[in-house]
């Protein structure tokens, strides 16, 4: 980590030519920087349309100009705002009369909000839910991310991690008078704690995979036969020619993925290799890439014929090549009947069951029912409770269940007999609760969370 000591500086909105651009200041030589680029300070909380001068006295740009005196800015440190006109050049020129004052420099990726998290400002899971809202490209993803900056996680595990703070100095004070026995209150209540927050991080921990999938997006796999219209319904979702279509079959060899918006939910969808047996050393390893990509799946979308004569022994065939477990709660599995504009005889009664979607992508006949059918699926993973999920990162994730398998340790062990090693477990468990926050053991982790961060932030 670099000296704090330091005034960063950066550009916080995008590069390129636009209405207007915002340079950001932070640190003990901001109110230099302000007054020696507009040779005033303006009064602290006010917009001041100004003069930019540089060290020659040449005017930079005229603009708006804002001025916060720590501690209470987004930093907690002196804090400066320049607005601009947005030609490119004049932040060039901005940026270059900021490097000529002393203790000044660019800013390192994330260190806006780093400095924020160091100062008390944000706790680290709101730094993390900030870098989520930046990156959230739907509106589940905006609405959990949100959520998680109002409400952070940190506010529950905080008060968890100072209620194990208090039965570890009550057992602290009862160790001290090693001598007497165990007070049958402090058993109890330290029971009844115990049992209560374990329950708690339990339910936490079984609505985190719904926070997970919508951080990082519903996958889907498109499995079926060789040349079952895996490829045309993709290009036909997506709405370009991403995936080869040839009559060809064995044309897909790897894993095609794009990433769309379906329903207000990212979606990663996965285009695959045909299964059937095959002598081919590259498309041997095609299909076994699929089979891969079908178990490691949300949601599998199984392509069927419509020409097939045995649909439903063809769905059963799939699901052994793939790996799938008919009874398994995931993938959630979807059929398909494909080309159903090329029915040998259409007049027939269909064959496959009345569940079954039936599409023509070419045509992009019964996309829309495709559509209207696989958002309860997706509603089935994400949960449709209305509420952001308070788990949205793997992180979060391993800290609450070494808490909870922590917690289980010290329920097991006899307060009466063992309560050095109960206090022990109680540690544990505090200090997987303090990761969340950042309260304690952070460092190892910071620079991976703020590296993902633009420099202006």
């Amino acid at each position: 980590m670099r000296d704090q000591d330091e005034t960063i500086f950066a550009l916080a909105t995008p590069p390129g030519r636009a209405a207007l651009q915002i340079i950001r200041l932070s640190g003990p030589q901001a109110s230099l920087a302000v007054k020696t680029l507009c040779s005033h300070l303006p009064e602290p909380r006010q917009m001041a349309y100004t003069a930019m001068c540089d060290a020659k006295g040449d005017i930079i740009d005229r603009g708006m100009v804002a001025w916060f005196p720590s501690p209470s800015t987004p930093t907690g440190e002196d804090y400066a705002e320049f607005h601009l006109h947005g030609a490119p050049q004049i932040g060039h020129f901005l940026m270059l009369a900021l490097e000529d004052i002393p203790e000044c420099r660019l800013a390192d990726p994330g260190e806006f909000t780093r400095r924020a998290f160091l100062n008390g400002k944000m706790t680290l899971d709101q730094t993390e839910a900030l870098a989520d809202i930046i990156d959230a490209d739907t509106i589940a993803q905006h609405r959990q991310a949100m959520a998680r900056l109002d409400k952070p996680l940190s506010q529950i595990t905080n008060h968890w991690r100072q209620e194990l703070i208090g039965m570890m100095a009550n057992l602290e004070a009862a160790l001290d008078f090693a001598d007497e026995e165990i007070p049958d209150n402090l058993v109890e209540d330290v029971a009844i704690r115990l049992s209560r927050m374990r329950d708690g991080i339990g339910v936490m921990l079984k609505d985190s995979e719904r926070g997970v999938i919508i951080r990082d997006g519903i996958k889907i796999a498109l499995i079926g036969k060789p040349n079952a219209g895996k490829s045309t319904l993709l290009n036909a979702l997506v709405g370009r020619p991403e995936a080869i279509v040839s009559p060809e079959a064995g044309t897909t060899r790897d894993i095609i993925q794009v990433t769309l918006n379906v329903a207000g939910y990212a979606v990663h969808l996965k285009d695959t290799a045909g299964l059937r047996a095959s002598d081919h050393a590259i498309e041997q390893e095609g299909i076994r890439r699929a089979a891969e990509t079908a178990r490691e799946a949300d949601i599998v979308v199984m392509l069927i014929d419509a020409n097939d004569p045995q649909k439903e022994a063809t769905k059963h065939a799939l699901m052994d090549q793939a790996g799938l477990e008919a009874t398994a709660e995931r993938p959630l599995v979807m059929p398909v009947i494909s080309k159903r504009d090329l029915l040998s005889n259409k007049d027939a009664a269909p064959d496959w069951p009345d569940d079954w979607i039936a599409i023509a992508a070419k045509t992009s006949e019964g996309l829309d029912e495709w559509h209207e059918a696989i958002k309860p699926m997706m509603a089935e993973l994400v949960g449709d409770t209305g509420e952001a999920a308070m788990i949205s990162r793997h992180r979060h994730h391993q800290a609450l269940t070494a808490c909870y398998d922590s917690l289980g340790q010290a329920q097991a062990v006899d307060l009466r007999l063992h309560p050095e090693l109960l206090a022990e477990d109680l540690r544990h468990a505090a200090t997987a609760l303090g990761r969340i926050s950042g309260h304690i053991d952070v460092e190892d982790i910071l620079d991976d969370i703020f590296s993902s961060f633009c420099i202006g932030k």
